[in-house]
């Protein structure tokens, strides 16, 4: 066990120095490995073992004047999150309309990793609101964008996403039930100042081919300002927007 512990800073440090060398030669290709030690202050022995390593994996390769550039594996692993982003950049267009309809905060969240990831959000015009950010994780029992996604998930899934967030998930699942079975009827899910004290929130998700639950789209204000009322109204235009995303994604009505 000690020796575990005592290694355990060495790896975390040698890791980072491969990060920052792949950083580096991202960002300026084509320098000599003098040039990366001394940018990176490695010796030049651990630049060189570094980039001989990755080579071995493709992740770079000596141009023809020795210079160190991105390799295949790289380029493919860019090329990867270049096309995700752009995938995730069409779900905007939705976001905006709904947000410019009713002047609230609009979120829309993606399963990813067992995980529920905003990826999309435009914030309220009004000074009292509360701030997201893109990257934040939703918790999938306590928000009505998690419970909008877990009423149509296969049991073992809904399970799997609850484990990321609370403990004993089979607990919280069962708790949720007659509420669960409330959401697969109407199609769309409610927060009352679960997620954040004071805020009011519907949720509905859409589906990829296959039918299961791809991500969902969350309206939420203050309840003062954000009534009962405003929230009613927001559904049938929440639930278009998704069911445009969901055929977007090859799943019919």
């Amino acid at each position: 066990m000690s020796e575990k512990l005592a290694d355990a800073p060495v790896r975390t440090g040698y890791l980072a120095r491969l990060l920052d060398l792949i950083s580096l030669v991202a960002d300026q290709p084509g320098l000599s490995l003098g040039e990366v030690s001394r940018r990176t202050g490695l010796p030049l022995s651990t630049a060189s073992r570094l980039v001989g390593l990755l080579s071995e994996r493709g992740f770079v390769r000596r141009d023809g004047g020795g210079g160190v550039v991105a390799g295949p594996s790289l380029e493919r692993v860019g090329l990867q999150a270049l096309q995700r982003i752009t995938a995730i950049g069409r779900f905007d267009e939705h976001v905006a309309r709904l947000a410019s309809s009713f002047g609230e905060s609009v979120s829309l969240g993606l399963i990813d990793f067992g995980r529920i990831v905003l990826v999309a959000r435009r914030e309220s015009e009004h000074a009292l609101r509360m701030v997201a950010r893109v990257g934040d994780i939703i918790p999938p029992h306590t928000s009505a964008m998690g419970k909008a996604l877990l009423a149509f998930m296969p049991r073992q899934r809904a399970l799997e996403l609850l484990a990321s967030a609370t403990p004993d998930p089979a607990a919280v699942l069962a708790r949720l039930e007659t509420e669960l079975d409330r959401v697969r009827e109407q199609g769309y899910a409610r927060d009352e100042g679960e997620f954040a004290v004071g805020l009011r929130c519907v949720a509905a998700p859409f589906f990829r081919a296959g039918g299961e639950p791809a991500g969902a789209i969350s309206i939420a204000g203050p309840s003062a300002r954000f009534t009962e009322e405003q929230a009613a109204a927001a559904v049938r235009p929440l639930l278009a927007e998704v069911g445009s995303i969901s055929r977007e994604l090859g799943h019919g009505e």
